[in-house]
């Protein structure tokens, strides 16, 4: 039976991260991205992002995805706009990059299928000193154990997080958070466009798809994601 992931990948999705591209637009605008800024999108998915990134800012960009069928599909993204991004099929647990290699690391729904500790580990390694690490990630409010249980089982999340303990273990790996904020899936933005998708044949796609609609009907009021803009300090401001 194929997983959420799984789906995503067959289906070529763009923009499946909560809060959908057009909040990944929004950030970027806010970053002083150049030619010169080496960026990681790690968990790239279809390469959606990276793309962005490396066409629109014409910055140094690397993608690492763990799905064969995304990393394909990453690919051919990248070839069809002609973008130079460095792809590489990784685990964001452990990244193929020499230590502080990068100015920028996005994380857009991908924190919550790993170890958390380990990945965050990883990311603050290859970080640069002084550099930004972005993550839009999945987060609940007032969830019960049995109800986040559920939900973690259909979407194959590690781990569902409060923004309380989203903070903490941003803080326990050392990163400083600029900016942190949650919002419900039921307070998408109304400019964020739907997902549209043309169902194949196959029952499996259509009975998931159905599955995250009711998901998110049921607990959008406490069911969202967190957005947070961090920093890996300076060595001089960790002695401190």
């Amino acid at each position: 039976m194929p997983s959420y992931l799984d789906w995503l990948a067959d289906m070529g999705i763009d923009g499946a991260h909560p809060g959908g591209f057009e909040l990944t637009k929004q950030i970027l605008r806010k970053l002083n991205i150049g030619r010169a800024t080496s960026v990681l999108d790690v968990g790239c998915g279809t390469g959606q992002t990276a793309a962005y990134i490396a066409k629109q800012y014409r910055a140094d960009v690397a993608a690492i995805d763990l799905h064969p069928t995304m990393i394909a599909k990453a690919q051919q993204h990248f070839a069809a706009l002609k973008v130079p991004v460095q792809l590489q099929r990784a685990s964001v647990e452990a990244l193929p990059f020499p230590a502080e290699t990068f100015d920028l690391v996005l994380s857009e729904s991908v924190l919550a299928f790993v170890s958390l500790k380990e990945a965050l580990a990883e990311i603050w390694r290859v970080l640069k000193q002084g550099g930004t690490f972005i993550g839009i990630e999945a987060c609940h409010q007032r969830l019960s154990a049995a109800e986040q249980q559920r939900i973690a089982a259909f979407y194959g999340f590690r781990q569902l997080l409060t923004p309380v303990e989203w903070k903490e273990a941003l803080r326990q790996s050392e990163f400083r958070c600029r900016h942190f904020s949650y919002a419900a899936a039921a307070e998408a933005p109304p400019n964020a466009a739907p997902i549209m998708i043309a169902f194949p044949p196959a029952p499996e796609a259509e009975r998931i798809w159905q599955t995250h609609q009711q998901l998110t009907a049921q607990f959008g009021d406490r069911l969202g994601y967190c957005l947070f803009w961090c920093e890996k300090p300076l060595s001089d401001a960790l002695s401190q």
